[in-house]
């Protein structure tokens, strides 16, 4: 089986650049449209506030950058990737200040190497979260939106502060189809994950109508 998804994202890689090329347009309207259909007191100040003033203290508290949880939430993706491609852990290791590294068993693929620049891990566990304790018939307490907010908010600044030139990753996934994939796989994640805090699972089949929407449009002005 690992084998098999590696080979796929192999021949996917570069038809798959492409096609975040021509959505990069159609998923930024999407996405900006999303913003100004839900940016209401209620979810401002639930998941807005929350999300800024997680992207401020970054930038207050001392050590936050480079710390054991920013190390481990980067290298922790990097596991969550490799599992879903079936990729058995071999080893991980944090240094503070310095970075961290994670290997696994197996060939990998470029979802592996790039999945901490794009895939927001906790906001996603949240999101499952949400899902099984919908499952048991239990409503959601008070404070999730807030929570969802400030680990998005700490996800989108520690994401900026990573990509820079000496970032071994996207050496290694190739600096072109980085370049190419991760703008719009970004805005992808960012409209999921915002149109879920505003409005469930509906506000997420409504963005995603958008991005088709804008996408069938972008295609009929080429053609």
């Amino acid at each position: 089986m690992q084998s098999i998804i590696n080979i796929i994202f192999k021949y996917l890689k570069w038809p798959l650049a492409l096609l975040m090329i021509l959505m990069f347009l159609p998923v930024f309207r999407a996405d900006m449209t999303l913003i100004r259909a839900t940016l209401n007191q209620r979810f401002v100040m639930n998941f807005v506030i929350p999300m800024g003033g997680m992207i401020v203290l970054w930038f207050i508290i001392p050590g936050l950058n480079g710390s054991h949880f920013a190390i481990f939430e980067h290298e922790f993706t990097h596991m969550f990737a490799a599992l879903l491609t079936f990729h058995r852990p071999k080893s991980m290791s944090i240094e503070p200040d310095k970075g961290g590294s994670f290997g696994y068993y197996g060939e990998g693929n470029w979802f592996i190497t790039l999945a901490p620049y794009f895939v927001p891990t906790f906001p996603i566990i949240m999101i499952i979260f949400s899902v099984i304790w919908h499952w048991v018939g239990e409503s959601l307490p008070d404070l999730y939106v807030p929570v969802l907010g400030m680990l998005f908010g700490y996800h989108l600044i520690s994401n900026v502060m990573q990509i820079h030139g000496e970032q071994t990753d996207f050496a290694k996934a190739g600096w072109i189809f980085s370049a190419l994939f991760l703008p719009t796989a970004n805005l992808l994640t960012f409209g999921f994950i915002w149109a879920f805090a505003a409005r469930n699972w509906s506000g997420v089949g409504r963005w995603w109508q958008l991005v088709l929407h804008q996408t069938e449009l972008a295609i009929n002005q080429i053609f």
